[in-house]
């Protein structure tokens, strides 16, 4: 028989699971995201329709994560959707006696997880402010030390959490920025074309046609290079952020010994010298003496 679950183990489902229900309700965005833009251009031909709203919906949704890993407290309005949802599965756990273990999980460094922060606000409150009176035991009372509980060997080898550190963070944009700002320069023509067939609602054919026009001319005026310095400045902080600085260290040396690997282009090939146009003088000559003979007959 499943036993009754504790407050301290609610707790700890809360703080563990909310960023597998965060990530699942970011998939439901990109799906009725997906779903609505896929309605808006029905009469557009399904073949490109069903990708091109997809990857529209991902961007709308991966723009959003950008932003809630920048500024932390956006995370937090998704707290009220995974509290419903939690509570659906624990629900569901205790109909079908398949009990929750808790189990070692990844810390995302871009996900601000509301449910532990307001618990750990908790403990330091009340660390700073006990509210239990402390009762003095008699002299000839014996005191039973609570057993401590043994490491597992998952614990051990689990490495120490590191903090937050911006060591390595130059070494690694240094590195990184090229392919950045490559990525966001080639598809600038791909963003131009969503932005004037699913925004501006103009037809198809046509949007793409003025995309690679106004491509072509704001390259021309250094604004898509610039443009795209900004992005690959700020994706590569972005994905910097999310590492550790021995991480960081790692990517550029790996980056590093790529960009070594890749095949240098060689020089151009050496023109043959040029042939001595020793031939073109005897045949001035025979066609001279040929117009001659012809002139005597």
């Amino acid at each position: 028989m499943m036993s009754e679950p504790t407050a301290s183990q609610w707790r700890a489902y809360l703080r563990h699971r909310f960023r597998a229900h965060a990530q699942g309700w970011l998939a439901v965005a990109v799906g009725l995201l997906w779903g609505y833009y896929t309605d808006l251009y029905w009469h557009e031909p399904w073949w490109i329709v069903l990708p091109t709203a997809y990857l529209a919906a991902f961007l709308v949704v991966a723009v959003g994560v950008a932003v809630a890993a920048v500024l932390r407290f956006p995370w937090w309005g998704l707290a009220p959707l995974c509290l419903v949802s939690m509570a659906c599965e624990w629900a569901l756990r205790r109909l079908f006696k398949r009990p929750w273990v808790r189990s070692p999980q990844p810390r995302e460094r871009f996900l601000s997880n509301p449910f532990a922060l307001w618990q750990g606000w908790r403990a330091r409150r009340r660390r700073r402010h006990p509210s239990r009176p402390q009762v003095s035991l008699p002299a000839t009372a014996n005191v039973i030390p609570f057993p401590a509980r043994g490491l597992s060997h998952r614990m051990r080898a689990r490495p120490a959490r590191a903090e937050a550190s911006w060591d390595g963070i130059g070494e690694y944009i240094s590195v990184a920025f090229e392919g950045h700002w490559k990525f966001w320069f080639y598809s600038s023509p791909i963003w131009l074309w969503l932005w004037f067939w699913l925004v501006e609602d103009t037809g198809f054919w046509a949007s793409l046609v003025v995309a690679f026009v106004v491509a072509w001319v704001f390259s021309l005026l250094l604004v898509i290079p610039l443009a795209a310095a900004l992005l690959a400045l700020a994706s590569t902080l972005l994905f910097a952020a999310g590492m550790t600085p021995q991480q960081r260290r790692d990517a550029a040396a790996t980056l590093r010994e790529i960009q070594a690997a890749a095949p240098q282009p060689e020089g151009p090939a050496p023109q043959p010298a040029a042939q001595k146009s020793d031939w073109i003088w005897p045949l001035l000559i025979g066609l001279w003496i040929g117009e001659a003979l012809g002139d005597d007959q």
